[in-house]
């Protein structure tokens, strides 16, 4: 037997989901990942990951697994946290309930798309009033440009100001834990100003 008969048909896959998340519009990656979810499943429990397929929405992505104390299981972190920034997680809770509000509301399009100024009124109204209002922005820029390093906004390219907002935020900041979210930023937000 080769080298090459003993790598998996679904190797691609699962190098692709520890680069990042899988979304259904790469279509082969996804097609594999559906196809061959229970062994890529297997893989990923032998080592304490979780994978977490979002079918109906479109996208997948790994988690690491979260032992009890109790559990002598003492795993190094493979997937990486990040601590955001107060602004960049109060765009984050204000975008997901968008979506919530998006997804109630209905319409033509699956796809929440947001224009630049609108992200920008969003979270004018929550930061501190500052004099000099083009620093301001420059800020929300960088916050944006974020989000969408992280993979949660995505820029349309046949538009300079619009965003796609990322379905995957929603499964990152669920709705059992975005009003605990809230609570804590609106107290942040008291002792700053």
């Amino acid at each position: 037997m080769t080298e090459n008969n003993m790598i998996p048909p679904y190797a691609p896959v699962i190098i692709k989901l520890l680069q990042g998340v899988i979304y259904n519009d790469d279509k082969e990656p996804w097609d594999n990942l559906v196809s061959y979810q229970v062994q890529i499943k297997e893989y990923f429990e032998l080592i304490g990951i979780d994978v977490h397929i979002y079918e109906s929405e479109g996208f997948a992505f790994l988690k690491q697994k979260q032992f009890d104390e109790g559990q002598e299981i003492n795993l190094p972190n493979l997937i990486e946290k990040r601590q955001l920034s107060y602004p960049v997680t109060l765009l984050c809770v204000l975008l997901v309930e968008k979506l919530v509000e998006f997804d109630v509301t209905g319409g033509d399009s699956t796809r929440l798309i947001v224009d630049k100024e609108e992200l920008k009124e969003m979270l004018r109204i929550f930061l501190p009033e500052r004099t000099n209002e083009a620093k301001l922005f420059d800020n929300i820029d960088a916050h944006i440009n974020k989000l969408v390093d992280y993979g949660f906004l995505r820029k349309l390219n046949n538009a300079e100001s619009k965003y796609e907002v990322k379905r995957i935020l929603k499964a990152k900041i669920p709705a059992d834990t975005l009003q605990e979210i809230k609570n804590r930023l609106e107290e942040y937000a008291k002792s700053i100003a």
